[in-house]
């Protein structure tokens, strides 16, 4: 079957141009004007081919300069480009050498401050003679430092401000002139500490060592005044790795070498503390500077590039082979290539067709677009069954014209709701500030019951005021979140003496955890509460007589604290009331109302579980005329030595 378009070319083809005169002039007028009409209906149409073309080959040239371009960019730039991220890296590298080196000197500092503090130290160093006893604990005192905490350590010494020493060595190598060689002998008493970079030792009968030496300031405990210093020598190649497993491309590494040109650092790590000189890095010549220059190494070109540390004066070396860097541009190269190929073939063959579906469809989009941008939210684009973008933008659209107009009758009733949250947060703000100021009133007025009851001669009045006001002054306090457990537990025995001295002679309590948790952190308030109602609803009811158990013991890298009580325990429906509301709080934590008498479970199970998360909380499992255990898990997390609190 033949398309109409197909006769409209045959019928033309007929009618040669050069001969289209003669045949007008013979032919009737109306069949002239058709015949005019339908030559410019072609002409119209091989001209709209013809743009077509002219946007496909105008797609193809933009491709050809842009792919041009990016390819002779590369290839000037990516050296530069090369050397940048090298240098780069090197600096990062740098950087976390010398964060690592910083943090721990500091540490080895602050460790070391149970020896400046130690009794016989500070005798040694205040008094000008002193026993053989003392020199040997200060010399077992630093020996121990060192085998238990710090095997890194080649010695330490003891110098107090006559130059007499105490050694870890020994007492016969304790002598002032057999160091008297060693760079940290002849320093002046500074109030700070003192590092000095990679040397070798001198010790009496021992071959030389590579270390680094820490002088610590060692001050009077009660005039704050230098009286001494610490000596730590170091071996830098005893220090873990600040770099791991690091590496620069494939094959790239970095190494750390010390300004006497020892290797402190190398991926080989039988290279480490020997000279430079002595391993195959001799034949590297280093760059003077912190630029990025190319040696030869190893029969091959390498970038190389030098960082000095901040404080050890030590060179950070990096180096990668220039061969990774130049397959790098060639596979550059290459996938510029492949693009070039395959955006060609694209533009040739879906170009022209794409022009035209894209070009229509935006346009109707765009027209209304443009009636909703006047405020005529009522316009909504045609809905097409397609599933492709067009189809899901025009139904975004849509969508999004319906949101507005949801939204702009929600505006106000959302600034409201603001202006009311506002106003309860300051309300919060108020009431917070006027519980700061009761629990003080109330201690402060248990605190003259109890000089009161002092000076009537009432003991048990005493006691009990003093440990109440210990109570409320612990609730009190703001300032920390979290506490260790030796704090509740403190906290805690004085509440259960209070309980005590009401039943004195049928209540019994005993608190059995192990000292080895005590370090361990817990949030405020936690344990407190449970035996409050431990105490309301297993003691009370019995006239006092009963019995409370805490106990407490490690489940992998969780801490479980139980509270146990021989009470009549909870009845079923109330346990189940219980268990549903602590679930609850799992799902959704400070939100949901609390059963009658669980209060305290409700408010201690909420903040563990907004503190640490899902898993952790309280379980309570309850027995029929025997009592109630309470287990409390916590995260099995230890507070730093030196950063311990007690509240008291």
């Amino acid at each position: 079957m033949t398309s109409k378009y197909t006769k409209r070319r045959k019928w033309s083809a007929s009618f040669p141009f050069r001969t289209s005169t003669v045949c007008l002039r013979r032919r009737p007028a109306k069949r002239r004007t058709i015949f005019a009409k339908e030559w410019g209906v072609n002409m119209r149409r091989n001209i709209r081919l013809s743009l077509r073309t002219k946007m496909t080959l105008g797609f193809l040239a933009v491709n050809l300069l842009s792919l041009a371009l990016v390819l002779g960019a590369a290839n000037s730039f990516f050296g530069s480009v090369i050397r940048s991220d090298f240098n780069r890296m090197s600096g990062d590298a740098a950087s976390r050498f010398n964060f690592h080196m910083n943090a721990y000197i500091e540490q080895m500092i602050a460790s070391t401050a149970s020896i400046a503090a130690n009794t016989e130290v500070q005798r040694y160093l205040r008094s000008d003679r002193v026993t053989s006893d003392v020199t040997e604990a200060i010399e077992k005192e630093m020996r121990k430092f060192s085998s238990t905490n710090h095997p890194e350590i080649t010695a330490m010494f003891l110098m107090s401000r006559q130059r007499s020493m105490v050694s870890s060595f020994s007492y016969y190598y304790s002598q002032p002139e057999l160091y008297s060689d060693e760079l940290w002998f002849s320093l002046p008493f500074e109030s700070e500490p003192q590092v000095i970079p990679t040397h070798f030792t001198k010790y009496p009968g021992q071959p030389p060592y590579a270390v680094m030496s820490l002088v610590i300031p060692i001050f009077d405990i009660d005039s704050i005044q230098v009286v001494g210093r610490l000596i730590v020598d170091i071996m830098p190649k005893s220090i873990p790795s600040m770099f791991g497993e690091e590496r620069i491309g494939k094959s790239g590494f970095f190494f750390v070498v010390s300004p006497d040109d020892i290797l402190v650092y190398h991926p080989r790590s039988d290279w480490a503390g020997f000279s430079r000189s002595k391993t195959p890095l001799a034949s590297l010549d280093l760059p003077n500077g912190a630029e990025t220059v190319q040696r030869k190494w190893n029969g091959e070109q390498w970038l190389v590039s030098i960082n000095k540390s901040n404080k050890m004066n030590w060179n950070i070396v990096s180096m990668v082979p220039v061969e990774e860097t130049d397959e790098g541009l060639k596979a550059v190269q290459k996938a510029i290539l492949i693009a070039f190929a395959v955006v060609t073939v694209v533009i040739l063959m879906l170009v022209p067709f794409m022009t035209h579906q894209f070009v229509k469809r935006v346009v109707a989009l765009k027209n209304v677009m443009g009636k909703a941008a006047t405020g005529n939210l009522d316009v909504r684009a045609p809905v097409e069954k397609r599933g492709d973008e067009f189809g899901q933008l025009n139904a975004s659209f849509n969508h999004m014209v319906s949101q507005l107009q949801q939204l702009m009758g929600t505006v106000y009733d959302l600034r409201m709701n603001e202006m009311k949250l506002e106003i309860r947060e300051k309300e919060a703000l108020i009431r917070a500030l006027q519980n700061q100021i009761n629990p003080h009133l109330l201690y402060n007025t248990l605190g003259i019951i109890k000089s009161m009851a002092y000076l009537d001669n009432r003991p048990k009045i005493e006691t009990m005021a003093g440990n109440l006001a210990d109570v409320y002054r612990y609730t009190a306090r703001f300032n920390h979140e979290e506490v260790t457990l030796r704090d509740e537990l403190d906290i805690l025995s004085k509440y259960l003496e209070i309980v005590r001295l009401r039943f004195p002679m049928t209540f019994i309590r005993t608190i059995s955890v192990p000292e080895s948790f005590y370090s361990c952190l817990t949030m405020k308030l936690t344990l407190q509460p449970i035996v409050e109602n431990a105490v309301k609803y297993a003691i009370e009811p019995n006239a006092g007589e009963g019995a409370i158990i805490v106990g407490a013991y490690r489940d992998v890298d969780d801490l479980v604290v139980e509270i146990a009580d021989n009470g009549k325990g909870i009845p079923e429906p109330q346990l189940a009331d219980i268990r549903d509301m602590l679930r609850k709080a799992a799902d959704d934590p400070g939100t949901g109302s609390a059963p009658q008498g669980s209060l305290g479970l409700s408010n201690v199970h909420a903040r563990l579980l907004l503190r640490y998360g899902p898993g952790y909380g309280i379980r309570i499992d309850s027995f029929a005329g025997r009592g109630t255990v309470v287990s409390i898990r916590l995260p099995y997390r230890t507070e730093s030595p030196g950063k311990v609190r007690e509240i008291r």
